[in-house]
């Protein structure tokens, strides 16, 4: 398999932000994938989202991210998690004992028809205290029925991003998220394509003031 190389998106997180966003140091460590003949291979990637609210700045990067993906010839399937009735794991160790992921009876069994279909994830959730938010965490933690081994279709995810908005000016704020993700896929042993950390957005809209639109919208094109 022959590669070209990407730039790697990545948050500078000791000073504060500039102009909303976080963004590259042209730091050359992706991958896009070729054949032996130099072709573009197509991935299947899931959009996860987290923000509960319609038509903001996370659904706006959804967007952007899904229309590059898209125009590049990558199929995408979203799921928002946001808007979703997701309860958190309960730890009954039942998953796929009545022929569906959990035994929870809620939108997570949407969610789990998509996770075996995708090649890449790319997770993007408001900054809420320093972490996702609550509803992106309790379907990221339902991931747990794809790591028993019971999975009739097992995950087959190889790589994912992080793309995160929030208020603060501040770049150290976003550094929990950011260091339990590189940890979550370290564990679930996925290539990291990037982290953009989008800071100074809070009203809808905001983002499309930004530089980040056309970032991410590129990120989704060289997926």
């Amino acid at each position: 398999m022959m590669c070209r190389q990407y730039y790697e998106v990545m948050v500078s997180l000791d000073h504060r932000l500039g102009n909303c966003l976080a963004v590259a140091r042209g730091k050359k460590v992706f991958n896009i994938a070729e054949d032996d003949e130099g072709k573009f291979m197509m991935k299947n990637i899931l959009v996860l989202t987290g923000s509960p609210r319609l038509g903001g700045n996370c659904d706006l990067a959804a967007n952007a991210f899904i229309k590059g993906a898209t125009g590049a010839g990558h199929q995408v399937y979203r799921f928002d998690a946001g808007r979703k009735r997701i309860s958190g794991c309960m730890a009954c160790e039942r998953c796929w004992e009545q022929g569906k992921a959990c035994v929870i009876d809620d939108d997570f069994n949407e969610l789990a028809e998509l996770i075996p279909k995708a090649d890449m994830i790319v997770y993007i959730s408001p900054l809420y205290y320093s972490d996702v938010s609550g509803q992106m965490k309790c379907a990221v933690d339902r991931f747990y029925s794809y790591s028993t081994g019971k999975a009739p279709n097992p995950e087959k995810i190889k790589e994912s991003m992080l793309i995160l908005c929030g208020e603060t000016e501040l770049g150290t704020d976003f550094t929990g998220v950011t260091k339990v993700y590189k940890n979550m896929i370290g564990y679930k042993g996925w290539k990291n394509r990037g982290v953009l950390c989008i800071g100074r957005v809070s009203d809808k809209g905001d983002i499309l003031k930004t530089e980040c639109m056309e970032k991410i919208e590129d990120m989704g094109r060289n997926a």
